[in-house]
């Protein structure tokens, strides 16, 4: 008696559809056979695409620039968060796309991948928020509110950057693009300028007193300057 296994039958909609993202995906030349001119058509256009949208990390920085102004020490933490967020969601693309080439997960896997991953960056990015924290207490000169700001963020940074790193290599794939090529650096793109966001939001939504109080007297002063 032959016994059939439950994931041994698969959906035929399912299977036509991942099939067919497989043969655009496998649509793409041997690497050995790719000369330097097809590399920089295949990875060019992407790379202008993501270079424009690292201005907007540089946009985002000027919109929240009287938070910066308000508590210099925040700035500290930038490159942290920022390189933290890549490096998490970085993870998590390659974790995904080994598993899609193992034929461990495919795209019907979306809502258990985004599950895990998200989980997973909230759990290692709260770790890493205490530690940093535990880090500001001890720091001479340091408001330890700016290491709760952070503490808060990297969470929040990290599970965003982990999910998007979970989904967009499937994402990718289903429609017909090499996940290899696209998916770190569009993640990596995306994390810089929301991490920013979430970073600068959380740090008006904590202590919005103290900041509001430098600002006044900034425009105190300047309105007495003229």
């Amino acid at each position: 008696m032959t016994v059939v296994e439950p994931f041994d039958v698969e959906d035929p909609k399912a299977a036509s559809k991942d099939g067919e993202s497989k043969d655009k995906a496998d649509k793409s030349p041997e690497y050995k056979k790719e000369g330097v001119i097809q590399t920089v058509r295949a990875r060019g256009g992407w790379l202008t695409v993501f270079f424009v949208g690292l201005v907007l990390a540089a946009l985002v920085v000027e919109e929240f620039e009287d938070v910066l102004t308000a508590n210099v020490e925040l700035s500290y933490f930038v490159p942290l968060l920022i390189g933290h967020g890549g490096n998490t969601g970085s993870q998590s693309v390659a974790t995904v796309i080994r598993a899609m080439a193992l034929k461990q997960i495919s795209t019907r896997d979306a809502w258990v991948v985004v599950y895990k991953e998200s989980a997973a960056g909230f759990v290692m990015g709260a770790f890493l928020g205490v530690l940093v924290y535990l880090l500001a207490l001890c720091w001479d000169g340091l408001d330890p509110i700016v290491g709760l700001v952070v503490a808060i963020s990297l969470p929040l940074v990290s599970l965003w950057a982990n999910m998007l790193g979970g989904v967009l290599p499937l994402a990718a794939t289903h429609l017909g693009y090499n996940p290899a090529v696209t998916t770190a650096p569009l993640m990596t793109t995306i994390v810089d300028s929301s991490g920013l966001v979430i970073y600068f939001l959380t740090a008006k939504a904590i202590m919005p007193a103290s900041m509001l109080s430098v600002m006044k007297e900034a425009g105190g002063v300047a309105a007495a300057a003229s």
